[in-house]
């Protein structure tokens, strides 16, 4: 009977990949408008094709690995950046399912590496973790494509801090050199997604060498600085974003910072508290929800737990000085445009004024509308 059905997969699966390819080039297009979601061309054969293969992957776990689809997990990676929210939904549900599979592979069969699987490479990780993170900076369906998005974050982020922390390169050159090109492709693109601007500069200064003094090996100058990028990018979405994307961020922090060692956690312990300091301490420079601020402080404390209260109190005093400083200097410099440039410093004023109304209103809405919900459950 499986036999059987393979025979109707294998014709399935090279029209599937062509609908696929055909979605994704239809909106490499820059010229059209796709602002109303109806308008996007081919969505809904992707997405039909895509639920018909979710089925399939449910009912034959091994067709995961075959290598038939790796061309069609390729483009549902390239999905997660899809401007049609259900393309969006099921390619992160669809890759959240990958991530369960090749977790109970590995436990039933302990031979075959965790990084040999296709997507699990550190280049498609790190890009997917990318992806989620531009994903993130778009409107979010429900509950549950949110805990989708938070555990291929944290598996993402913790997969390439492992997989990159078992390489043995004598230097940064030589595992950029161990790379294939497309997986230099991969990471570069990675890089330009994380940050339009500086992408390519820190993609460069990745591959030419440039280390750390302060790290102990190369390899794991390599890991720092790719998972640093990903929690940097994270803590400052969780901050400009929404409260739903803010939870998504917490959550995320408390799960990686589980999974690794203290040691591990210690270099990464400045990218992970600093939003959360932001928030418990009241320098975000927005109106936080409660329930935002209850749940920075879990998970400092979780945090502080695998730190230990020693390292704990050394990074918080350390981001409490730098914000400190950082402050210092921004004052010192409004006071100087104050007597430089007064004409600046006045429009300064009135929009600071302006984003101080409008929080003040929010504050106002979001109060009485808790009092009415309350008054309206008694």
């Amino acid at each position: 009977m499986e036999k059987e059905f393979h025979k109707h997969i294998n014709r399935i699966l090279p029209v599937t990949k062509c609908i696929l390819q055909s979605t994704i080039n239809a909106v490499t297009d820059g010229q059209l408008d796709f602002s109303n979601e109806t308008n996007i061309p081919l969505w809904k054969e992707a997405y039909y094709s895509l639920v018909m293969l979710e089925k399939m992957l449910h009912q034959f776990h091994g067709l995961c690995f075959d290598r038939d689809l790796e061309d069609i997990w390729e483009a549902i990676c390239e999905l997660l950046l899809h401007p049609h929210m259900r393309l969006r939904c099921i390619s992160s549900r669809l890759v959240a399912f990958y991530f369960a599979v090749v977790t109970e592979a590995c436990s039933k069969n302990h031979e075959k590496p965790f990084g040999t699987y296709y997507l699990i490479r550190p280049s498609r990780l790190f890009m997917i973790a990318v992806c989620l993170c531009c994903q993130m900076k778009t409107q979010l369906v429900d509950d549950a494509a949110s805990n989708r998005i938070t555990q291929n974050l944290v598996s993402t982020v913790c997969g390439v801090h492992s997989l990159v922390g078992q390489t043995e390169c004598a230097d940064p050159t030589q595992f950029w050199s161990t790379l294939e090109q497309h997986e230099q492709g991969c990471f570069l693109k990675a890089f330009e997604l994380l940050d339009a601007r500086k992408g390519r500069i820190m993609f460069l200064s990745l591959t030419s060498g440039i280390c750390d003094k302060n790290n102990e090996s190369p390899s794991k100058n390599i890991r720092y600085l790719l998972v640093s990028s990903l929690l940097k990018k994270m803590g400052k979405i969780a901050l400009q974003m929404e409260a739903i994307q803010m939870k998504i961020v917490f959550d995320s922090f408390g799960k990686i910072s589980s999974e690794m060692s203290q040691e591990d956690c210690l270099r990464h312990a400045s990218e992970i508290l600093l939003p959360l300091y932001k928030v418990c301490e009241g320098f975000s420079g927005r109106v936080i929800p409660e329930t935002m601020k209850q749940l920075a402080q879990e998970i400092s404390e979780r945090v502080r737990n695998k730190l230990g209260v020693q390292n704990y109190v050394l990074v918080y005093n350390d981001i409490r000085k730098n914000l400190k400083a950082k402050r210092d200097k921004r004052k010192h410099e409004e006071k100087s445009m104050a007597v430089t440039d007064p004409m600046r410093n006045a429009k300064r004023k009135l929009r600071i004024a302006e984003k101080h109304r409008a929080n003040k209103k929010r504050k106002m809405m979001t109060m009485k509308m808790g009092r009415w919900t309350h008054s309206k459950s008694k």
